[in-house]
């Protein structure tokens, strides 16, 4: 059976935000007297979600935050990074192309993200990607987040289809792993923000070009 519902994940995947969230966290980091991350720290602490980010950022450069802390640091952070201009963030190449052509040809497509409201929005309707999917799950949408399989099949459902229907496009270990515990087989890009080689993570199938990807989609 053909997969026609494909839920995508966000950074690493449809676009390049490093850039911008090395910046941006650098700079938050800098008003709370740190030091910036390298852009290989940056990449160490994305994926997991905002607050994960901000743990692993502060705790690379010095002492770790507190809870409440935390809590505090996240909302400022979440605030500066929706309203940055977001400049340096681009889809990869192919991707405007790519999803154009799915969509005319037949396919239902969601975002599940760990980013949260407010960028996850800010960055989509910058960026123009908005027109091309059906539904967009953030971190704010359901208690859990990736890698737990719940916001995959709550993508599935609200698109109208049924889990065996589905596949996961990403580029990351939380990727793969929600894809799992869904059920779900899963394309990797093999230029994204993954941490670990390939044959380690073993996903259904890895695509070098995002242009790949409808080809792939007719074989998984």
């Amino acid at each position: 059976m053909e997969k026609k519902y494909v839920i995508f994940d966000l950074d690493g995947t449809l676009i390049d935000s490093i850039p911008d969230m090395c910046r941006e966290i650098s700079l938050l980091l800098k008003d709370c007297g740190r030091r910036p991350l390298t852009k290989d720290e940056a990449e160490s602490v994305i994926g997991h979600g905002a607050k994960h980010m901000i743990e692993g950022a502060f705790a690379l450069t010095g002492e770790p935050l507190s809870p409440e802390r935390c809590e505090e640091i996240l909302k400022v952070w979440i605030n500066q990074y929706s309203h940055a201009q977001m400049n340096l963030t681009k889809p990869w190449e192919g991707v405007p192309e790519t999803l154009q052509k799915l969509k005319k040809d037949g396919y239902h497509m969601a975002v599940c993200t760990n980013k949260p409201a407010a960028p996850t929005t800010a960055i989509m309707k910058k960026l123009d990607l908005e027109q091309y999917f059906e539904v967009v799950l953030h971190a704010d949408s359901l208690p859990v987040r990736k890698p737990r399989p719940e916001p995959l099949w709550e993508a599935v459902r609200r698109m109208g289809g049924t889990n065996d229907q589905a596949v996961m496009v990403g580029d990351s270990e939380p990727d793969a792993e929600a894809a799992k515990n869904a059920g779900f087989p899963v394309i990797l890009l093999s230029f994204g923000y993954a941490r670990k080689p390939m044959k380690e993570i073993n996903p259904t199938a890895v695509i070098d070009r995002f242009a790949d990807l409808p080809d792939i989609l007719k074989k998984v």
